[in-house]
């Protein structure tokens, strides 16, 4: 049986859009942003949800970096999405399962081709993923000890293996 699919909070369902300001400071590259609070910047439009936005971002930085756009007036908060409905939320939750098991697929035995037996354990953390963001950490924590093992050429193989999937599930620009 599927686990309940969680309703979106209201902060999940904000709608920002940029301000003339916040055009402005993409164009001039003023204030200074971090290149977390520039991406954010340039992906909000008035029509995605925050809720739409957290793959973009490390987990748990949403928050600050919408409240320091917010503050610094680039942004401003156009309204709240409603709650979808349940076929909607349905659909997102199978997309989502579907997306991990290709990704797992993808990904099988793919640590152990670069760093030999020691690999199996980051295969075998990839397929214990319960879902695309602990799947997200997990590589990123991989790709720094493939790194540190064996160079950049290595990461670099890893992060190409890995970020088409994860480019597929970004939102529209």
């Amino acid at each position: 049986m599927d686990p309940p699919v969680p309703k979106a909070t209201e902060a999940q369902r904000l709608i920002y859009a940029r301000t003339l300001a916040g055009d402005t400071a993409l164009g001039a590259r003023q204030p200074a942003l971090s290149a977390s609070a520039r991406r954010l910047l340039i992906l909000i439009d008035g029509r995605r949800t925050v809720g739409l936005l957290e793959d973009v971002v490390r987990g748990g930085e949403l928050d600050g970096l919408c409240a320091e756009l917010l503050a610094q007036g680039l942004v401003e908060l156009t309204g709240i999405a409603g709650e979808p409905d349940e076929a909607g939320r349905l659909a997102r939750l199978l997309a989502e399962k579907a997306a991990l098991q290709a990704a797992k697929q993808r990904l099988r035995r793919l640590f152990e081709g670069e760093l030999g037996t020691a690999g199996h354990v980051w295969d075998a953390r990839v397929a214990d993923c319960v879902n695309m963001e602990v799947l997200r950490r997990v590589l990123r924590e991989a790709v720094d000890v493939v790194f540190y093992r064996n160079g950049e050429a290595a990461a670099r193989r890893i992060v190409a293996a890995v970020r088409p999937m994860f480019e597929a599930r970004r939102p529209p620009s």
